[in-house]
């Protein structure tokens, strides 16, 4: 078996049919389940080496290869309804139609809540991408977000066990177009005028120890980018801008922009939509699963599990799902990641999986984000309308390297404040040595 997954074009019949159909859910965010167990394979069958041609046009046409060449195997369950929260599926009713694209691609006119474009695109329409890549940016995942265990693995292709491991925890809240959790449907005093923020603090990581890095984004995605990181090491707290977005975060695989959800600006890519298909999309219920031997310290929840080859593969189920293709090519020429193509569950708007291109159009990287439905999660999540991020990998095809994250989220979490998002108060520098 070669080291190295060799991705070229699969055979007729594997690739990834692309057509603007009606398989995307509408502002009732309902799905035609009886069309989507029709069309996709036997719930509880595997798809692998052996029979991956039959049901290849279902999956991305380079993700194909890991499963034909026996790197990893897709494990099917029956579609599932990931409905919103029906707070966000009110007010996408009530201001559908509202929102606007102005002249500044940066600013959304006329937005209040829910999914800011609910009809689906017209083939014609040219702004389409862009329409699709801000209902991605304020899709429901909810208004505020408690990870107290992120648990990092190095890993090499060639090897079966982690390299290196890593704790962290994160917080996270929107400040704008809240839905559920007080206060709605904003947070008043928001001096950064941001839609959210997140606060991501290593626990257990090595020389990272303590290192803290705080990110707003900003409700007019055409300003800088906006954040700080405390480095222990300097005791001191250091203006985002100040570091490099094409570096990797924390020696690991990962890009600042592509952490758990594309974190970049919506004006630093020209955004297509490639078209609407049915794919197969790691979205699953978490009590149906073979979990990892990890159980989480402070709550009755065990982890999800990697296997495949070097353990760089989510151990959970798969579905087909309405999805959307998005495609956005970097504004700035010298950016490292030229092109992303982000699939987008259709009926959630988070992105499952997407890949991530070189400048020369080389494929560079691989990003799967499994999402958990919320009644099969903590009961802390029951009845939250959140999907749930329950994992995380990205796949180096250039290094032949993966970063694996092991997430406990819960969501609509109380002691989630704004008071965490301040930057003078960012560990023991507490703004002493605080720079722009």
């Amino acid at each position: 078996m070669s080291e190295r997954p060799h991705l070229r074009r699969p055979a007729c019949g594997a690739t990834l049919a692309l057509a603007l159909v009606s398989a995307a859910p509408a502002a009732d965010f309902d799905l035609d389940m009886a069309q989507l167990v029709e069309l996709g394979p036997r719930p509880g069958s595997v798809l692998d080496a052996t029979n991956a041609a039959r049901y290849g046009h279902l999956v991305d046409r380079d993700f194909y290869r890991f499963i034909e060449g026996g790197f990893t195997t897709l494990s099917i369950t029956e579609p599932l309804s990931f409905m919103p929260h029906a707070a966000y599926i009110q007010a996408t009713r009530r201001y559908q139609g509202q929102a606007t694209l102005g002249p500044d691609p940066g600013l959304l006119g006329n937005y209040a809540q829910g999914l800011p474009f609910a009809s689906p695109a017209a083939p014609d329409d040219a702004r389409a991408g862009l329409k699709t890549a801000w209902n991605m940016r304020y899709a429901y995942t909810g208004d505020s977000g408690l990870l107290p265990e992120i648990h990092w693995q190095l890993r090499d292709w060639r090897r079966d066990e982690p390299q290196f491991e890593m704790l962290f925890e994160a917080r996270a809240m929107r400040f704008m177009y809240r839905h559920v959790q007080p206060p709605v449907p904003f947070v008043e005093h928001n001096p950064q005028d941001a839609f959210a923020a997140f606060l991501l603090t290593a626990v257990d990581a090595g020389s990272y120890d303590d290192t803290q890095a705080l990110v707003f984004t900003n409700r007019d995605e055409g300003q800088p980018i906006n954040g700080w990181v405390y480095l222990p090491q300097l005791g001191r707290t250091q203006s985002l801008a100040a570091f490099a977005t094409g570096e990797s975060m924390f020696g690991s695989d990962i890009l600042p922009h592509d952490f758990l959800v594309y974190s970049g600006r919506l004006t630093d890519m020209r955004w297509r939509l490639l078209g609407t298909t049915y794919m197969l999309l790691p979205l699953y219920r978490h009590d149906r699963i073979e979990p990892a031997a990890r159980k989480a310290r402070k709550h009755d929840y065990w982890h999800v599990a990697f296997d495949g080859r070097a353990g760089c593969f989510p151990r959970v189920d798969w579905q087909l799902r309405p999805t959307l293709v998005l495609e956005g090519t970097a504004t700035d020429p010298a950016a490292p990641a030229q092109k992303r193509v982000f699939y987008l569950d259709a009926q959630t708007h988070v992105a499952p999986l997407w890949k991530v291109y070189r400048e020369d159009g080389r494929l560079w990287k691989f990003v799967i984000a499994p999402y958990a439905h919320p009644n099969s999660h903590l009961t802390a999540n029951h009845e939250s309308g959140a999907p749930i991020a329950t994992a995380f990998s990205t796949i180096d095809i250039e290094t032949n390297r993966c970063t694996t994250l092991q997430l406990l989220t819960l969501v609509n979490v109380d002691d989630v404040t704004p008071a965490d998002f301040d930057a003078t108060a960012m560990q023991s520098g507490g703004g002493r040595g605080f720079r722009r």
